[in-house]
């Protein structure tokens, strides 16, 4: 009975020393204060409830502070390449910098105190703009492979060069992530090249179809992608479809099914092509049902995209 109360006596004893101010575990000096960034290392501070939490968050630090610097250099370059807003740049790199992978970190300093771990890390900047700058590398490699092609036929270098249209933001990125972070302007501008590059090589398209409102459903598209419709005496691109109707009565309505057979062709033949049906019911008629399925086929067109209802996958 007495060693628990002894046992009892030292328990409050210790809790009521930790609760003094003066006697509260004090904090490492690196956390105090945690080296200065320098030409080589960037630095961060962080904390958790485990290691790799705090890892993260001294990570996410270092972020913040390279933010800064590549806020500077994608806003100068957007300036002088007037393809974006400064509103724009602000959320492209709020949304980008959480993407950014901070590779060849090392943790120097750890320490747990109260179950929270804390750490400092700390990133070698120039394996890490190397990193960026072999990314880089391999995105302007592509995109001139697509620049200088000249064997696909006009629509198909189109549809590539579209479909590039992403990693050549990813590359412009890059750049200014490599600019922010060795302070030297990459000049990279991959998106205003292959948007040149694409203004200057549009194909031109006719359709042959039998049906009014889903030409200029289709016409309505094609322009949308600002290309060059009708008056071609060799076409880039041939949109050709058909239309048949049929009808049945069921409990006193007309149920009109349409079935729709689709092909783009260019220079070097068939591209794709596709068959889909569509049918809706009416009280009033053949007439109108009909009109109800040609309704539908054009919210199909708006829906899904022009390329994907004649069979042809696109990025």
């Amino acid at each position: 009975m007495k060693n628990r109360l002894i046992l009892v006596f030292l328990t409050l004893l210790l809790s009521a020393c930790q609760s003094i101010p003066g006697l509260e575990p004090s904090m490492p000096d690196w956390w105090v204060s945690p080296p200065e960034d320098s030409a080589k290392w960037l630095y961060g501070l962080g904390e958790g409830p485990n290691l790799n939490a705090a890892n993260q968050q001294a990570l996410s630090n270092i972020a913040g502070k390279l933010q800064t610097k590549i806020s500077s250099s994608l806003s100068r370059r957007t300036q002088e390449t007037t393809v974006s807003s400064s509103d724009y740049i602000d959320r492209q790199l709020s949304s980008e910098i959480e993407k950014v992978s901070l590779s060849h970190f090392e943790t120097l300093k750890t320490e747990t105190l109260s179950h929270r771990v804390m750490t400092l890390v700390r990133v070698d900047k120039e394996a890490l703009a190397n990193d960026w700058s072999r990314q880089l590398q391999v995105i302007e490699n592509d995109l001139e492979k697509i620049l200088s092609d000249k064997q696909s036929g006009r629509f198909a270098w189109w549809m590539g060069a579209r479909s590039f249209t992403f990693r050549a933001a990813e590359g412009d990125r890059l750049a200014s992530l490599i600019s922010g972070l060795t302070g030297v302007d990459q000049g990279a501008q991959f998106s205003q090249q292959l948007s040149n590059a694409i203004s200057k090589n549009k194909p031109s398209v006719i359709i042959k179809g039998d049906q009014t409102v889903i030409n200029r459903a289709i016409t309505a598209e094609l322009l949308s992608q600002e290309l060059r419709v009708g008056g071609c005496k060799k076409c880039d691109l041939v949109i050709n479809y058909d239309t048949k109707f049929s009808s049945k009565v069921l409990f006193g309505e007309s149920i009109v099914k349409m079935d729709f057979s689709g092909t783009l062709t260019d220079n070097s033949g068939d591209i794709s092509s596709d068959h889909w049906s569509i049918s809706a019911s009416s009280v009033s008629g053949l007439d109108v049902g009909k009109k109800a399925t040609l309704s539908m086929a054009v919210q199909k067109i708006k829906g899904e995209g022009l390329w994907k209802i004649f069979g042809m996958e696109t990025k």
